[in-house]
């Protein structure tokens, strides 16, 4: 409850009075934004405060340890998914080639450009709401073609400014076909038995990817795995002479926070803790292991890039 000199915290209507217990929610540092604050009186709980933001939207904070175990299994899920990704390569590669403008083909598209370009996929409730937008999502004044170019401009989650260049003759010829579409959404597909076209959800991008690769894994996946394989790369192109002391080491993590963070249209603060592996950057400290990786011997795959086999054999190593 907001006072003259800050908050009071009341349980069950009593006032907190406990230094202890003041001094736990004071620093879960709940923004003064929030209304509707519910605090929980154990120091354990998985859920440690609930509360609306300005938008109106539920925002939660986590025990540190429950974070800690998403993390690493967020991480090792990106990992699992990187290895399992030529599989859905493969089936976009057949899927783009069908002729009909059908959900599996439309689908196709979208995935094959959040795995070149990292995407978001979109919710159509941020759409309305916020006017935030991600691939499912874009309207047809969002893009301009020509030739086999494609721009993008649109403003993404939390207010940010994507703009984007794809060259890409496949995506081109598909997001042509979209365009003749009625209606202002991109993203649409024909059923054999309606005239009438269907927006394209995220719901259908993520029922395609559990479809391929297993119910483990969505949309956001493509996110984590395409920023650590970036931050793989970056960091393999440095000269290893800057990575010798520990202040060369930590500029060398800023470096490559900074440029994922570009890649993905993120804050630094959220690419690090949110997008890369930190294995990567603790990485950084092990001359030996990044040799062992540069010196690795790569393979002609169709479906996986040198940086991937560089990410995996780096991950497996730490």
């Amino acid at each position: 409850m907001p006072q003259a000199q800050g908050f009071e915290y009341r349980r069950r209507g009593e006032l907190l009075t406990k230094r202890a217990d003041i001094a736990r929610i004071e620093a879960l540092a709940i923004p003064p934004a929030w209304t509707d604050v519910e605090i929980s009186s154990s120091s354990s709980a998985k859920v440690q405060a609930r509360g609306r933001d300005a938008a109106g939207r539920v925002q939660i904070i986590y025990h540190p340890s429950f974070r800690r175990r998403q993390d690493r299994e967020k991480f090792a899920r990106a990992q699992r998914f990187g290895k399992a990704l030529p599989k859905l390569r493969a089936q976009v590669d057949r899927d783009l080639r069908r002729r009909k403008l059908n959900r599996k083909r439309v689908a196709a598209c979208v995935v094959h450009l959040m795995d070149e370009q990292l995407f978001r996929v979109g919710n159509q409730q941020y759409a309305d709401a916020n006017g935030s937008f991600g691939i499912t999502t874009l309207r047809k004044k969002h893009l301009r073609l020509r030739k086999n170019t494609v721009r993008f401009a649109f403003v993404g989650k939390s207010g940010t400014s994507h703009r984007k260049t794809v060259r890409d003759t496949r995506a081109t010829r598909i997001l042509e076909q979209l365009m003749e579409l009625p209606g202002p959404a991109v993203f649409q597909f024909l059923e054999d038995d309606d005239a009438a076209p269907h927006p394209l959800s995220s719901a259908d991008v993520n029922a395609y990817i559990r479809k391929h690769l297993g119910k483990s894994f969505s949309a956001k996946d493509f996110r984590t795995w395409g920023a650590t394989v970036f931050a793989v790369q970056t960091l393999l192109d440095l000269d290893p002479a800057d990575l010798g002391t520990k202040s060369q080491r930590a500029a060398a993590v800023r470096t490559i926070v900074k440029e994922v963070a570009q890649q993905l249209g993120n804050t630094e603060s959220v690419a690090k803790s949110s997008y890369i592996d930190p294995r990567v950057l603790e990485a950084a400290a092990h001359p030996r292991r990044l040799k062992v990786v540069r010196n690795a011997k790569l393979r002609s795959a169709p479906y996986r890039t040198h940086g991937e086999q560089r990410t995996i054999a780096l991950l497996e190593r730490s």
